[in-house]
């Protein structure tokens, strides 16, 4: 699956959606929001790769949803804004694995809409 914004916006994934193993989200002047707060993720772990450059990008999910966030942030700003978690979650839960590069631009993972 792919999600692109050039020179626009781009929002993706309203609502119950697959999205499978891999997931790309590009933001070129422009920005993209890629939603998972109600797609129904495949076993495992689903990997997100986010560039940014000239933009901004964000990935929505739900409050319980593991998320681990990794990548580079040039002259740019890569954040994850997310409530507490109150239970560490179980080694097999359905999670998301984002990798961000953010080049003059931002980046977010929120759990807000």
């Amino acid at each position: 699956m792919r999600n692109i914004a050039i020179f626009g916006s781009s929002v993706f994934g309203h609502g119950p959606w697959r999205p499978g193993k891999k997931v790309w989200s590009i933001a070129f002047c422009g920005a993209s929001t890629t939603d998972f707060r109600q797609a129904q993720l495949d076993e495992g772990t689903t990997s997100v790769v986010c560039l940014v450059l000239f933009g901004a990008g964000k990935v929505q999910v739900s409050p319980e949803m593991p998320v681990t966030l990794t990548g580079l942030s040039v002259l740019g700003v890569r954040s994850m804004k997310r409530a507490q978690a109150k239970e560490i979650p179980p080694i097999s839960a359905r999670g998301l694995q984002v990798r961000a590069l953010c080049l003059f631009g931002t980046f977010q993972v929120t759990d807000r809409g």
